[in-house]
């Protein structure tokens, strides 16, 4: 018997279609590929949202499958006989290695890609050797067209060494590497010039001998900076520099202030300059309140400087105790806003490294590589443009075109963002060139909203999973399923045979399964913007948690409180101390049923309590983060079996709620009020593998109420007290969470609990820090 092959079982005219469009529709599905990664790349770093993802996913996994099979029909279709759609078909092939290389806008679609960086020299090593072979050796007729493809093979693989070399960049190893020799070769901040602190020798005017001066005050010809205070003029002054007078050093100022001293800013003139090199001054206050704000681009060199030295977190190295303290320094005396603001572009730094190129104008050999593959690219139009192309199918010259267009239009994009991203503004911000601003505006200019991504930083949202929604979601799953499924499918099963019976029982199970799966899905749908008042609230408890540590083991301690701290500082921790324990699943599950409860119970007796109460907001909305993390991010919480108690908690509730006519939260929360918890002790189970937190939540919920009557409280106190339990949980997660999970969150939009995580190690809150020497040490050098 004759065995017929696969092509041989379809039609004639289907095989022929296949054979003649195959590497047609491969070219088509690499440059589709590009586009898309070219413009959605980089939008992943502030949008959140699972289409993105997947759209991405889609775009950069099969490109290097595309070149394998595209070089391996290329090859069998020329060792049969060439024609002419063949031999422009092989000038395609420079063009997919060109797509290798990706665009600026991405090079790894996970971490996981940088870590594999080993793996890719040889796969590109192959690929090339064997595009090489077709294009130069089996293809090769010596036309035009066949050298056209040389300088577009070179530009191929300049492209994919360029992406291999930022791969290992980022790669965990090179990354702390890179921040170990980063460390080596830091300067003080009294010799930097790159950071601008050039110091200017002064004389004291007092002719005094220089041991006579109580500290050394250093003097910089550079802008005032937020924790420096100006006290020329201070009746202290003197006091302060030993009797030495440093006034005549006019537009400088001191590195130190005395810890005893209330100083106030006061003007310090400095020396006349030309009209052009005039500017307006900024003057930054020492204290909390502030006269004016600062300008983003003083923010964005200020970050600039600072990221060098907290990029070492993401690579698990500890900070060294001098750049914890200037650090603190610099962000205890700025506005919550500012903060975060200086946190949001350390992070999207950290996100360009992690998967995309960071480039910028200042690279001068990634600039010159964008130039030689930019004219490369145009060379190769306008030579493709005057050959004769009359013997060529016109599909393939559509084609054709569209890849040279691709390439041409792709660089330029690439170089648009180059010269419009941060770190070029903040370069010339230093350079101080009036052509260069220019120039940069006038780049800047050509970023259509619709093409180029929003000059955002991260997707500035907080997702939002509530347990009660989910447990009356249920309860109407479960009431449908009972009143409406159930009666079908028993008549079904009596009436149809035992096939029929069969098949409602699997659909039976398939709805029940697809319940499931869509409890979990619609947790992660919910996401709202995190408000201003949230962050000045985090930023005002970390600020104040910054201030009390005395040393950097006071400063761990802190970092490692889960709640206890703010209920000794209410002086309520005899009372609710029992709900603070090792497992932090349970607690975070416990607090959030019980502030769900006493929030609905508030509400409904004053309706204007969730508008004027920005405490009470503030609990709502990290009770329902904390949730949507513990079942959608537990890899981002402490180890610990949340999702299991959640669902258990999620199933005892719905099962307590089938006993009554429940229509919303608020009766379903009058209902949870009335369980009787006087006849158990708190932590006690009914059964003894029950993980269900929901009746100690009860109890929690309870004496959260009765703080209001016993202890005479009012209820903005008890939400303070709330907001304070639930801000010290967040700050404990974030301290708590791997450095990896939160790289990872900065490719899906970026996390609360990450840019948290950076600001308290920017107040010294951080278990990654470095105890300063207690002792001299002596170098042999």
């Amino acid at each position: 018997m004759i065995k017929r092959t696969d092509l041989e079982i379809l039609p004639q005219s289907v095989t022929d279609f296949f054979n003649e469009w195959q590497l047609r529709i491969l070219a088509i599905l690499s440059l589709s590929s590009q586009i898309a990664l070219l413009f959605l790349g980089n939008r992943r770093k502030y949008k959140a949202e699972k289409w993105l993802k997947d759209i991405i996913w889609l775009a950069y996994s099969p490109e290097d499958l595309i070149v394998a099979v595209f070089v391996g029909i290329l090859s069998d279709c020329l060792g049969n006989g060439q024609n002419l759609s063949q031999q422009l078909q092989a000038f395609w092939m420079p063009f997919l290695l060109l797509h290798l290389g990706g665009p600026d806008t991405i090079t790894a679609y996970s971490l996981e890609d940088n870590e594999l960086w080993p793996r890719e020299y040889p796969e590109r090593i192959v690929q090339f050797v064997g595009a090489a072979w077709t294009i130069f050796v089996t293809s090769w007729k010596g036309k035009l067209l066949n050298i056209l493809a040389v300088p577009m093979f070179i530009a191929g693989m300049i492209k994919s060494w360029e992406k291999n070399t930022f791969l290992k960049s980022a790669s965990n190893d090179q990354l702390r590497k890179s921040a170990i020799r980063d460390r080596e070769g830091d300067v003080g901040p009294t010799d930097d010039p790159d950071n601008g602190n050039v110091v200017r020798p002064t004389t004291c005017t007092t002719g005094c001998p220089e041991h006579r001066c109580p500290d050394t005050v250093l003097v910089w010809n550079r802008p005032i900076y937020p924790d420096t205070v100006l006290m020329w003029n201070s009746p202290n002054y003197a006091a302060f520099t030993g009797g030495c007078d440093f006034s005549g050093a006019p537009g400088c100022y001191c590195s130190r202030r005395p810890d005893s001293e209330e100083c106030e800013i006061l003007h310090l003139p400095s020396p006349p300059q030309p009209e052009s090199e005039k500017s307006e001054e900024v003057i930054i206050p020492s204290s909390p309140s502030r006269i004016k704000t600062l300008p983003d681009a003083y923010l964005l060199e200020k970050a600039d400087q600072i990221f060098p030295k907290f990029k070492r977190l993401f690579a698990g190295l500890v900070l060294d105790w001098t750049d914890l303290k200037q650090s603190k320094s610099f962000f205890e005396n700025i506005s919550s806003a500012e903060a975060f603001q200086v946190v949001e572009i350390e992070l999207g730094f950290m996100c360009d490294i992690f998967y995309t190129k960071p480039v910028a104008v200042y690279d001068k050999f990634s600039f010159l590589l964008r130039f030689i593959n930019l004219l490369v690219s145009i060379s190769a139009l306008l030579s493709f443009w005057i050959i004769d192309k009359h013997e060529f199918q016109y599909v393939d010259l559509l084609i054709t075109w569209l890849l040279l267009v691709e390439a041409i239009l792709g660089e330029i994009y690439c170089i648009i963002l180059m010269c419009s991203s941060e770190r070029t503004e903040n370069w010339l911000n230093k350079q101080e060139k009036t052509g260069m601003t220019r120039i940069y505006q006038a780049i800047s200019s050509c970023r259509v909203p619709f093409l180029f991504p929003d000059k955002e930083r991260w997707s500035d949202s907080m997702g939002q999973c509530s347990l009660l929604s989910k447990s009356l979601e249920n309860l109407h799953i479960v009431v449908w399923n009972f009143c409406c499924i159930s009666p079908l499918l028993e008549m079904l099963s009596e009436v149809w045979n035992f096939c029929i019976s069969l098949m409602s029982e699997m659909l039976s199970e398939i709805w029940n399964f697809f319940s499931i799966c869509l409890e979990f899905e619609d947790c992660s749908k919910n996401s709202i913007d995190v408000p201003k008042f949230l962050k000045m609230l985090i930023f005002e408890q970390l600020q104040k948690k910054s201030r009390t540590a005395s040393d950097i083991k006071k400063a761990k301690e802190f970092s490692a409180h889960k709640g206890e701290s703010a209920l000794e500082n209410m002086k309520c921790f005899s009372e609710l101390g029992w709900s603070i324990g090792e497992e932090f699943d349970e607690n975070v599950l416990l607090w959030h049923v019980a502030t769900e409860l006493c929030y609905y119970a508030d509400l409904n007796r004053n309706s204007s309590i969730s508008v004027e109460n920005s405490d009470c907001k503030a609990s709502k909305l990290v009770s329902d983060y904390m949730l949507h993390l513990l079942v959608n991010r537990p890899n981002m919480l402490p180890n610990g079996m949340g999702e299991i108690r959640f669902q258990e908690t999620c199933d005892e509730a719905t099962k307590f709620f089938l006993s009554g006519n429940l229509n919303n939260k608020i009766q379903a929360c009058e209902k949870l009020f009335q369980v009787d918890t006087k006849k158990r002790q708190p932590k006690e189970k009914e059964e003894k593998n029950c993980m269900s937190v929901l009746f100690n939540a009860c109890l929690l919920a309870q004496s959260l109420q009765l703080l209001e009557k016993e202890m005479e409280w009012n209820r903005e106190k008890k939400w303070k007290m709330m907001s304070n339990v639930w801000i010290e949980m967040l700050s404990y997660a974030a301290s708590q969470c791997p450095s990896n999970q939160h790289a990872e969150a900065l490719g899906r939009g970026g996390e609360l609990l990450t840019h948290v995580w950076l600001l308290m190690a920017h107040f010294g809150l951080t278990k990654y820090s470095q105890a300063p020497p207690t002792c001299n040490r002596v170098s042999m050098l």
